[in-house]
C-alpha cells in the first residue's frame, strides 16, 4: 500500500512538472513567477518540506496575492524551473514584500532548505525585498518550495525572476526612488521642526511628529529600515509595536486638524474629537497587549473617518484651511484604499504603479506644508491687523491720557495757587498774632517797675521770638522740612544780645549743622534758655566774659555744648529755675538725648541725642 501511494506521487509530479515549469529566457530580463507556480496555505503551521509534498497545491494567474493579517497560516509556493540551455543559468528569485516574518526557499528535489530570509533573518543578498540567488545547470527541471508566514503584519506574497545584472539594476532604482522620496521627506519635516523652533506654533510640532511617525511606518514597510537601520533580531521585535506605529501619526494628525481648523469654535466637535483622542490612546494599547493585531487598523481608521467628517463640516461652513485638509484625507484615503486592496489580493495598484503610496505621502506632505505656510501667512495678516489695532488703541490711549493729564494738571495748577494764596494769608496771620503778642509784652514790660518780673517778661519775648525767626527762615527758604542751624541760631542770639545790651559779653557761634525743623525749635529753645541764664547770672556787672554755642553732627547724631567762662553755680543745690526745667525736659523727652552740666570752670551745658561718635567739645 505505501510503494503504491509512492507511485502515485511520483505520477502526479512528472506529470506537474511539464505544465506549471517557467523555462528560463536569456532575452527576458524578469518574468514574472507567481503564474506559473502552485499554492497551498497550511492553515494550522503543521507542514513542512517533508509533508508538504503530497498537499493539493492549486494553481493562480496572479502576480501578487495578499492574504490580509494572517498569524495563524503559512504560504506554501511550488515552481519549477527549466533551463533548456547547454550552459548553466543564474537566476535571483525576488520575494516582493518586505514586510513577511519569515520565508524560506527550499530545494523541493533533495528537500533541503537553501536560504531563509523576511524580518526575522534578514535578506541573503543585503537587498531591500527577500531575494535568493538560485543556478540551474543545463536542460533541468529543478523543483523549488517556498514557504511564507508572519505574525504581525499583513502576508502578501509575491515572486520575480531576474537575471542578476537585471535585478541589480532594478534594485538600484528601486533603493534611489526611495532615498529620494524618504530624502524628500526629511527636507519637508526638517523645515516645519526649524519653523515650529522659530515660532513655537504647536500645529508644526503635531505635523512634524505626525509625518515622522509616517516616514517611520514606511520605512519598515518598505523594507529600508531592514535593510539600513536595524538588524533582524530589532526589526523583527520593533514590527511587533506596529500597532503604535500606526497609531501614533493618526493621533497626531488629529491634534494636527484640530490646531489647523481651530476647532475651538465648533465646541460640540471639538469635545467629541476630544474624547475621541482620549478613548483612543486606551484601545491601542488594548490592542497591543492582547495581540490584538487585525484590529489594529480599526481605531485609527475610524479616527481618520471623524477627522473627514469634521473636516467636511468645517468644509461646509466656509473654513479657509479646511479645503487644505480635505484634500490631504482623500490622497491619504486613496492611498490606504490601494494598500487594503492590495494586502487582500482584490486589486494590485502596484503592478500598475509601484510608487502610487510615495507619491500620494509626498503629496500630502507638500499640501499640508502648504497648507501650515498659509496658516503662516494668515497669522502674520492677523498679527498685523492686531499690531495695527493696538498702535491705534495706544494712540486713543495717550490722547484720552494727555487729555486727562492736562485737565489734572490745570486742576492742581489752580488748586496750588489757591494753597500759596491760602498758605500767604495764613502766613500773615500768624506773624502778624505773633507781632501782636510780642506788641502786648513790651508794654507790658514797659509799664512794669518791678526787675525781676521784667527779666521774666523779657524771657518769655525771646521765647516767642525764638519760634518767630524759626517760622520766618522756614517761609522764606520755601522749605518747611529742615533749616539752617548757623542762620537760626544766629537769629536768636542777636535777639538776646539786644535784649540785654551788655557789650562786655561776646557770645560765639560755631556750627555749619542743618537741622529738622522740628529738632530747631528745640535747639532754639535750649540756647535761648541757656544764653539768658548767662547774661543773667553767668557774670557780675561790668565783667568781661565769653559765652561759646558749638552744635556739631556726626552719622546722624548730635551734640550741643553751650560753655561760658563765668562765675558757675552749685549744682549740689536745688533751685527754683524755669530755664533748667525747660532744658531738661526738651533734652530728655524732646530730643529724646542726655542733659549734662559742668560748673568747675564756668558753666558748661552738653546735650548729645542720636548717637553722636565725636570727640572733644569745643572748637
Amino acid at each position: 500500500m505505501g510503494l503504491k501511494r509512492i507511485v502515485v506521487w511520483l505520477l502526479c509530479i512528472l506529470s506537474a512538472l511539464p505544465l506549471y515549469a517557467l523555462t528560463l529566457s536569456e532575452s527576458l530580463p524578469v518574468q514574472p513567477l507567481l503564474p506559473h507556480a502552485q499554492i497551498y496555505i497550511d492553515y494550522n503551521r503543521s507542514e513542512s518540506i517533508d509533508t508538504i509534498s503530497d498537499k493539493p497545491f492549486t494553481q493562480t494567474d496572479k502576480e501578487r496575492i495578499g492574504f490580509e493579517y494572517s498569524p495563524d497560516f503559512a504560504v506554501w509556493v511550488r515552481f519549477v524551473l527549466e533551463n533548456p540551455t547547454d550552459h548553466p543559468l543564474k537566476r535571483i528569485v525576488e520575494y516582493t514584500n518586505p514586510l513577511s516574518m519569515e520565508v524560506l526557499l527550499y530545494d523541493g528535489d533533495r528537500k533541503a532548505l537553501l536560504y531563509q530570509s523576511g524580518l526575522a533573518h534578514g535578506s541573503p543578498l543585503k537587498s531591500i525585498n527577500p531575494a535568493f540567488e538560485v543556478t540551474l545547470p543545463p536542460h533541468t527541471k529543478t523543483l523549488y518550495c517556498l514557504k511564507a508566514s508572519t505574525d504581525v503584519t499583513t502576508l502578501i506574497v509575491g515572486l520575480k525572476l531576474w537575471q542578476l545584472h537585471a535585478f541589480w539594476q532594478h534594485e538600484s532604482r528601486h533603493q534611489f526612488i526611495l532615498a529620494l522620496f524618504f530624502g524628500a521627506m526629511a527636507i519637508i519635516i526638517l523645515y516645519n521642526l526649524v519653523i515650529y523652533l522659530s515660532v513655537r506654533e504647536r500645529v508644526y510640532l503635531y505635523y512634524v511628529i505626525a509625518f515622522a511617525g509616517i516616514v517611520i511606518h514606511h520605512l519598515f514597510y518598505r523594507g529600508v529600515a531592514e535593510a539600513y537601520f536595524f538588524s533582524p533580531e530589532h526589526a523583527a521585535h520593533i514590527v511587533r509595536y506596529a500597532a503604535f506605529i500606526v497609531a501614533l501619526p493618526t493621533f497626531f494628525l488629529a491634534l494636527f486638524t484640530k490646531e489647523v481648523l481651530r476647532l475651538e469654535q465648533y465646541p460640540r466637535l471639538n469635545r467629541m474629537l476630544h474624547y475621541s483622542l482620549v478613548l483612543f490612546v486606551p484601545a491601542v494599547f488594548v490592542t497591543y497587549f492582547f495581540d490584538l493585531n487585525s484590529l489594529r487598523s480599526l481605531f485609527p481608521v475610524l479616527l481618520l473617518l471623524m477627522l473627514f467628517g469634521i473636516t467636511l463640516y468645517a468644509l461646509w461652513h466656509r473654513n479657509r484651511q479646511a479645503k487644505f485638509i480635505m484634500a490631504g484625507w482623500i490622497i491619504l484615503a486613496a492611498s490606504g484604499t490601494m494598500m487594503f486592496l492590495s494586502s487582500k489580493g482584490y486589486f494590485d495598484i502596484f503592478t500598475h504603479l509601484p510608487y502610487f503610496v510615495e507619491i500620494t505621502l509626498l503629496t500630502e506632505t507638500l499640501l499640508f506644508s502648504l497648507l501650515l505656510a498659509d496658516r503662516l501667512k494668515q497669522l502674520r495678516v492677523e498679527k498685523i491687523a492686531s499690531q495695527q489695532k493696538l498702535i491705534s488703541y495706544q494712540q486713543n490711549e495717550e490722547e484720552r491720557l494727555k487729555m486727562l493729564v492736562d485737565t489734572r494738571t490745570a486742576q492742581l495748577k489752580q488748586s496750588v495757587k489757591e494753597t500759596e494764596m491760602l498758605l500767604q494769608e495764613l502766613n500773615h496771620r500768624v506773624k502778624n498774632s505773633i507781632q501782636t503778642i510780642v506788641s502786648f509784652l513790651r508794654l507790658k514790660i514797659d509799664e512794669t517797675e518791678d526787675e525781676t518780673m521784667v527779666a521774666s517778661l523779657r524771657q518769655v519775648e525771646n521765647r516767642i521770638l525764638s519760634i518767630s525767626h524759626l517760622y520766618a527762615l522756614l517761609h522764606n527758604s520755601h522749605n518747611i522740612s529742615t533749616v539752617n542751624a548757623h542762620e537760626y541760631l544766629s537769629l536768636l542770639i542777636e535777639q538776646i544780645e539786644n535784649t540785654f545790651a551788655n557789650e562786655h559779653i561776646t557770645v560765639s557761634l560755631h556750627t555749619d549743622v542743618t537741622l529738622d525743623s522740628e529738632s530747631a525749635v528745640y535747639c532754639g529753645f535750649i540756647v535761648n534758655e541757656a544764653l539768658t541764664n548767662a547774661m543773667q547770672h553767668a557774670f557780675t556787672p561790668g565783667q568781661p566774659g565769653e559765652v561759646h554755642i558749638i552744635l556739631e553732627e556726626d552719622s546722624g547724631a548730635y551734640r550741643l555744648v553751650i560753655r561760658d567762662n563765668g562765675r558757675g553755680f552749685d549744682t549740689t543745690k536745688t533751685y527754683d529755675s524755669l530755664g533748667l526745667l525747660i532744658m531738661e525736659s526738651l533734652a530728655s523727652y524732646q530730643l529724646r538725648g542726655t542733659l549734662q552740666i559742668d560748673t568747675e570752670r564756668g558753666t558748661h551745658i552738653e546735650i548729645l541725642w542720636g548717637e553722636y561718635k565725636g570727640e572733644g567739645d569745643d572748637g
